[in-house]
């Protein structure tokens, strides 16, 4: 692989590394956490010099985007057709004392809305996207329109989403419709860290946890 790709793929291999750890240990998920969290963030910032800009140039309508985004991921998820596979959510409140679950439940809050957007939106948007296009994807502009590249990158960014699929599919097109518009992964990353940021307190106000749903175990 292009070494100038590593920036844009190498914090989602190791997330991706975590997830398959944590499948294994589903109740271990929020000691884990932590963890992945931390070697992820890390890992985004050695490549940091390394990544064009960030920085949203559109915050406010970005945040708006996040907002449309949680709306839709909430309000569609009673249309699921549940579930070939179910989805595990746990309240953390509920499995370890006040002071170990609030300090578990921000760390999973600084994942969910920090880390994951960047790694993912570095991934799908910032590089396969471009990379679907052309090989050497640092040629191709961000947020450049081409069907196949469009819609392969949304595929693969709901198939991510697993039983939730249906949902990653209307935010993913809404997110890529969003960066071909502004051509900037800092627009599409605050509007995506928007969106986890809200559904993550949708769950802490409304105890609806299934929406921090984690990998179904793949071993027993």
């Amino acid at each position: 692989m292009d070494r100038r790709a590593w920036p844009f793929v190498a914090p989602f291999l190791l997330f991706t590394i975590f997830l398959v750890v944590e499948s294994y240990f589903p109740d271990q998920h929020y000691l884990l956490y932590p963890i992945k969290t931390i070697a992820v963030g890390a890992l985004i910032l050695w490549y940091w010099r390394s990544l064009p800009s960030l920085r949203p140039s559109a915050p406010l309508l970005s945040m708006l985007v996040g907002i449309v985004a949680v709306v839709l991921w909430i309000g569609l998820d009673p249309l699921l057709v549940h579930y070939d596979q179910p989805l595990i959510g746990r309240n953390p409140f509920q499995l370890y004392p006040t002071v170990y679950a609030w300090l578990l439940f921000g760390f999973r809050l600084l994942g969910i809305a920090l880390v994951v957007p960047i790694t993912e939106e570095l991934f799908w948007r910032g590089f396969l996207m471009r990379w679907l296009i052309q090989e050497d994807f640092t040629k191709v502009s961000l947020g450049t329109y081409k069907p196949i590249s469009f819609l392969v990158t949304t595929a693969f960014f709901a198939a991510e989403h697993g039983v939730e699929w249906p949902l990653g599919l209307v935010v993913g097109l809404l997110y890529g419709g969003w960066i071909i518009r502004t051509k900037s992964l800092g627009n599409i990353i605050l509007a995506h860290g928007v969106t986890n940021l809200l559904l993550a307190l949708y769950c802490l106000i409304f105890n609806e946890w299934h929406f921090l749903s984690i990998v179904a175990p793949i071993h027993k």
